[in-house]
């Protein structure tokens, strides 16, 4: 048991003293996606439910489109007003009721469109280790992809990737750039034959 201890103590200090931003106002997070007493962030620490865990489905083989780009252009223009952006509170995956409406949208329009693929890309901000960031926009994008298949969006028409804090929609180290990194966006294209 001692020696499960020192080595659960040696891990912590490692990881504490590898975190690559030095910002004194943010929270030391870890790139396990896990609080101090072991809960899954952004689960309400009351779920062991990981998003990224679902399987990936037959949409991984296509070719996406940002909304306003796919090639027809009554479909883009129509992406275009529907696929918006979903926004995520600090260090969360979960869905914001605000955001609820967005993914029915979405959900009505990929029923519209049976041939067409969708891919979850998930986003964070700057804050925390690459491999926390990358973790927790899986979950995100996890996330957003299990409500739409509970609205009836079948899984093998859907992707999902994660980008962590690659791709900032925002550059700026404040919190109204944050909030806007911290989503999920979508793109579209043709399901592989």
């Amino acid at each position: 048991m001692l020696r499960v201890l020192l080595a659960a103590l040696l891990v912590s200090l490692v990881l504490t003293g590898c975190g690559k931003k030095d910002d004194p106002n943010a929270t030391e997070i870890n790139p396990w996606g896990l609080s101090d007493d072991g809960a899954i962030l952004g689960s309400g620490g009351s779920s062991d439910y990981m998003p990224g865990d679902m399987p990936l489905g037959d949409a991984s083989g296509a070719t996406f489109y940002a909304p306003g780009q796919y090639p027809d252009p009554a479909i883009a223009a129509e992406a275009q007003a529907t696929l918006r952006t979903l926004y995520f509170k600090y260090n969360s995956y979960e869905i914001q009721p605000a955001e609820e409406s967005i993914l029915q949208g979405v959900a009505a329009f990929m029923k519209k469109y049976p041939k067409l693929a969708l891919r979850v890309e998930g986003h964070c901000d700057e804050r925390g280790t690459d491999e926390y960031n990358m973790a927790l926009g899986s979950h995100r994008a996890g996330a957003v992809r299990e409500y739409l298949s509970n609205l009836g969006v079948p899984l093998q028409r859907m992707d999902m990737i994660s980008y962590g804090e690659s791709q900032p929609a925002v550059s700026g180290s404040n919190e109204a750039a944050y909030a806007k990194n911290r989503r999920a966006e979508f793109k579209i294209g043709d399901m592989p034959r």
